[in-house]
């Protein structure tokens, strides 16, 4: 989450923060616990995940699937 997700996200964001205060190893096991926590909570109560609430727009499934077939269809 801290390297490979590109998007904005209030966990990622939280532990780019911590990893400059404290080595990168020990935010990713930090980030890793928060998001177990997150996603105990989750199933617990059956509520949904919104990582950034102010962000303007979020892509959705239909949007995501466009944008893929664009870039197949670019490198073909």
């Amino acid at each position: 989450m801290l390297t490979r997700f590109k998007g904005r996200d209030t966990i990622k964001t939280w532990g780019l923060k911590l990893a400059k205060t404290k080595c990168h190893a020990k935010a990713r096991v930090a980030v890793a616990r928060k998001l177990a926590i997150v996603m105990h909570a989750m199933w617990r109560d059956d509520t949904f995940y919104v990582g950034d609430p102010d962000a303007e727009a979020h892509e959705t499934d239909s949007a995501y699937a466009a944008k893929m077939q664009r870039l197949s269809l670019a490198r073909s």
